[in-house]
């Protein structure tokens, strides 16, 4: 999955966002293809077994204003009005059918508060750039909402902290993001160029089951934002590793990769808690599980989405 949402012209203006998806399974398989390095390795096999897209507007108060998806769907004019920020997500389980709340389209859309909230670094970026001070970028009262909301938020640490002797939020060093191709090319679906001040949130999910009712799950996201010379740097990044039997978490991990605060971290250490949930559970129990400073809003957005493959590990597969 990915969202992109575009640079705000200042805090409170409006924005536009599109992203997509794609549910993909692989398996090994000998070819007599002779395109290959060695011809004797096994060619994967891919079969897309669905698609999804989204384009979005939002106004200045963060309510959706326009949206069109693929697959068009009938409840898609329901959303009007909703804000992508607190209540979005209620919204969105009061009008998507329970037959589609795994959907694609429900996980794409699940996204976009997130990607509103990770918008407002690109945004600062971009008004440091013009000279403005970080100290008067930050809206009036955000500290009060903030303070103890996650781990990097926590009271005394470096961000808060920051705030309070009036420097603003501090902005990290991004390292640059690496290519998602690797030696699985077929992992990632067709995605444009990130254009400079943009925001990009990706996320993988891979899930393998066997005969007996174990799977595997290896989960990341990464928020990255475009560079005028059409680079990409990384602001945030995790991977989670998971076992279990029948649907439910035996044993979970978090890895923390990139973190703009030196408390972020400490998150990863809380997701141990999940042990014993239902994987098709994860989109409320993550929420109730960890929060405050047990917790990344961020890494939790990427635990939440792993409810969106529940159907694939709940039972026993018959080959």
């Amino acid at each position: 999955m990915h969202v992109d949402v575009g640079p705000r012209a200042e805090w409170t203006s409006s924005l536009a966002m599109e992203g997509g998806a794609r549910d993909l399974r692989t398996g090994a398989h000998t070819s007599d293809r002779t395109d290959r390095t060695d011809p004797d390795a096994p060619v994967l096999d891919t079969t897309v077994l669905a698609r999804a897209a989204v384009r979005a507007g939002f106004d200045t108060q963060r309510r959706l204003e326009s949206l069109e998806t693929s697959p068009p769907v009938e409840w898609a004019g329901a959303l009007i009005g909703a804000r992508a920020g607190g209540g979005f997500r209620r919204h969105l389980d009061a009008v998507v059918p329970p037959a589609e709340a795994g959907s694609l389209l429900r996980q794409v859309l699940d996204d976009m508060p997130a990607a509103a909230l990770i918008s407002g670094y690109a945004w600062m970026r971009l008004a440091r750039r013009a000279g403005h001070h970080p100290a008067s970028l930050m809206p009036s009262g955000a500290l009060d909402r903030m303070t103890d909301l996650c781990s990097g938020w926590r009271a005394g640490g470096t961000a808060v902290a920051s705030v309070e002797a009036g420097e603003g939020v501090p902005v990290q060093d991004c390292p640059p993001a690496p290519e998602d191709s690797g030696d699985d090319p077929a992992a990632w679906h067709a995605m444009g160029a990130l254009e400079a001040d943009w925001m990009r949130r990706r996320r993988c999910i891979d899930v393998s089951v066997g005969p007996d009712g174990a799977f595997g799950i290896w989960a990341m996201f990464r928020d990255t934002v475009g560079e005028g010379d059409g680079a990409e740097v990384v602001l945030h990044e995790y991977a989670v590793r998971a076992l279990g039997t029948g649907g439910v978490i035996e044993a979970i991990e978090a890895e923390p990769r990139v973190l703009p605060f030196p408390e972020c971290p400490a998150a990863g250490r809380a997701v141990a808690a999940m042990v014993g949930t239902e994987v098709g559970r994860f989109a409320t129990a993550v929420g109730d599980t960890l929060s405050g400073i047990a917790s990344c809003t961020h890494l939790n957005d990427l635990l939440r989405a792993l409810g969106g493959i529940g159907d694939l590990v709940g039972a026993p597969q018959v080959r």
